[in-house]
């Protein structure tokens, strides 16, 4: 039992980390206006490119819950400001800006109860605290191996085939079918087609390299160590 703990400790302050970084970048208004610049159609919805850097100020502020509508300057010469999206595209970002908060709730209370639950099992563990520590090493690279081998396993059906990983993800993210747009009268989705979120998700994954090093190093320093443990019990 404790070392189930132990392991769920593990997956909690890895995926912390995570999504922190996750929710940075989403919430990133430079790394969206680069994407809309490389990736975006829009010129058929009279939105030039020129104007992609508001577009990605008024996302990034609704989905970081600043704001409570996307909202662009209305262009009209009169400092006036309009709604950024229609309304279903506003519903499906309501929905998005759900699973931002949900990822900002894992960064600091995953953070949070780790630190705290760690705290508490040293003072009860406080009479042996190698053991502890060893046992909390062992947990923490399992629970780092578990996530790695799942990430890669996402990345293999990524690289094989991202728009049915692109099409699950949609389908077990949301409860409805507003994600479903048309980039040819939708602009949140001729902002974002399919390419923009290839790239992005390459960003997104990049940020993560270095905790993803970190959990390589946590599993490799326990092998090292387990290996030095049995040589040292050998008869």
């Amino acid at each position: 039992m404790k070392r189930i703990l132990y392991f769920f400790l593990g997956l909690i302050a890895f995926l912390s980390l995570l999504c922190s970084i996750a929710v940075s970048c989403v919430t990133n208004a430079a790394m969206m206006k680069q994407g809309f610049l490389q990736f975006s159609q829009t010129e058929h919805l009279s939105v030039s490119a020129s104007r992609y850097g508001d577009y990605a100020v008024a996302l990034v502020n609704y989905l970081d819950g600043k704001i409570d509508l996307p909202r662009v300057p209305a262009y009209d010469g009169q400092g006036g400001v309009k709604e950024a999206f229609s309304e279903k595209e506003n519903a499906h970002l309501a929905d998005v800006r759900g699973i931002v908060n949900f990822l900002k709730i894992i960064r600091w209370a995953g953070g949070g109860l780790t630190l705290l639950l760690l705290l508490a099992l040293y003072i009860k563990h406080k009479a042996d605290p190698a053991a502890f520590f060893a046992e909390v090493a062992r947990s923490f690279a399992l629970s780092a191996l578990f996530l790695l081998l799942f990430a890669s396993a996402l990345a293999v059906w990524g690289i094989v085939n991202f728009d049915g990983l692109f099409v699950t993800f949609h389908k077990v993210a949301f409860t409805n079918d507003l994600w479903l747009l048309n980039p040819n009268a939708d602009l949140l989705l001729a902002l974002m087609p399919l390419p923009f979120f290839t790239w992005y998700v390459g960003e997104i994954l990049k940020s993560m390299l270095p905790v993803l090093g970190m959990m390589l190093l946590v599993i490799i320093a326990w092998l090292r160590n387990d290996k030095k443990q049995k040589e040292t019990n050998e008869p």
